[in-house]
């Protein structure tokens, strides 16, 4: 695999850090989620308000399967010394706890530096390294609505749309996992490990980019605006007779407009004037809404997509999260796979975004438990029986 031989520790909590480690499992990396034994990593008893439960926590499933846990008290020089002694031998460290509170850890990037200078730190942070935010923890929903995005979605006048639980969280991870890869590389060529960095507010002025930049260029802000008053009523939203919405996505609507109303038997307004271009269409854009609104609300989903197909026009129903995951084209692309699972038997979870042709990634359903590792891992770095047992009695491991 892409990763084998690659030794990781993650000291993470909730999602953002966690959910990057599970990509470097995936990939074939031995991943050693490093907590504290008493609770772990909050998620471990943690519910989310917008989201149906489970048989069990399968937020923790999806942001820590395929780990080994060890459960080591890092508050307590014992501990420091054991986790020291782990990152000796790692390639790869991971954290999103707060810089003030890692170096008081004696975790932090100049203390690890000193026990492995080949090492690849990995922090994750709300808000960035420096500014007045900086040492503020954050959740993605604060940061759609700090990052532009949540201003930017639904119509004009309405309240704020609310994001999904882990989006923010689950794209900063991709963006931290594509620079431990790229650390690694640099360290391929020069033997020197590094510090690398991502935030969450620097992933959200990401993927809003296209936004951003507009602000920057022009000096002006990108407006909500109400559907019917879309510009491109090509791309747009519309609701079938049964009120099941669908999206038209059409981005070179002259080169569709032909195809469009030749599917829906709508050739008596192709040539019209004020729609036969794209200029057109936007002046009259509120007029052309109303007329396929009427005309959409004649169909079927079911008939729309039967209409459209084989032409050009770039449309997709809005699937519900439901309707993804029996959908065959996410199914076919492993992006959702079905794992052995050790308690429920055979467990079905999104996959890798990422597929490789020479080192296909591999998911491993199961998380552990608590320090379910912690004997495993410690006899390894060179621990007795007898060690182990004085930790224990200590406290400092679980």
């Amino acid at each position: 695999m892409i990763l084998d031989g690659i030794k990781v520790v993650e000291m993470g909590q909730f999602i953002f850090v966690p959910y990057a480690a599970v990509h470097l499992a995936d990939l074939g990396a031995d991943v050693i989620k490093l907590e504290n034994p008493a609770g772990g990593d909050p998620q471990r008893n943690t519910k989310h308000a917008h989201l149906p439960q489970g048989d069990f926590n399968f937020m923790f499933e999806q942001n820590n399967r395929g780990k080994k846990s060890l459960a080591i008290n890092v508050n307590t020089p014992e501990g420091q010394q054991v986790a020291h002694r782990l990152i000796a031998q790692t390639d790869v460290f991971l954290t999103n706890f707060q810089v003030p509170t890692l170096q008081r850890m004696h975790m932090d990037y100049d203390t690890l530096a000193q026990v492995n200078p080949r090492l690849i730190y990995a922090l994750g942070t709300g808000y960035g390294l420096k500014g007045p935010d900086k040492d503020l923890g954050a959740f993605d929903y604060g940061i759609f609505a700090r990052s532009g995005l949540m201003a930017s979605f639904g119509e004009e006048g309405t309240p704020l749309v609310q994001c999904q639980p882990g989006m923010g969280d689950h794209i900063s991870a991709m963006n931290i996992c594509a620079a431990i890869g790229m650390a690694l590389y640099y360290r391929s060529q020069t033997g020197k490990g590094q510090f690398v960095h991502a935030s969450l507010l620097g992933s959200m002025l990401d993927a809003g980019s296209l936004s951003l930049q507009s602000a920057l260029a022009t000096g002006q802000e990108v407006k909500r605006k109400k559907r019917s008053l879309s510009g491109n009523p090509l791309c747009n939203s519309y609701a079938d007779k049964t009120g099941e919405w669908f999206q038209l996505s059409s981005k070179q609507p002259d080169r569709n407009w032909h195809d469009f109303c030749e599917a829906l038997g709508l050739q008596h307004i192709e040539n019209d004037p004020r729609y036969r271009d794209t200029a057109a269409r936007e002046h009259n854009c509120e007029q052309l809404i109303a007329l396929l609104d009427k005309k959409f609300a004649t169909m079927t989903v079911d008939e729309i997509a039967a209409a459209f197909k084989g032409k050009t026009v770039h449309w997709s129903r809005a699937y519900t999260y439901g309707m993804v995951a029996k959908d065959p084209q996410a199914l076919d692309n492993e992006y959702i796979v079905e794992s052995p699972h050790p308690k429920v038997g055979k467990y079905k979870n999104f996959g890798c975004p990422w597929q490789f042709s020479a080192a296909p990634p591999e998911v491993h359903a199961g998380t552990p438990e608590l320090g379910e590792q912690n004997e495993e891992i410690l006899l390894s770095l060179g621990y007795t029986w007898d060690d182990i047992i004085k930790l224990k009695e200590k406290d400092i491991l679980l």
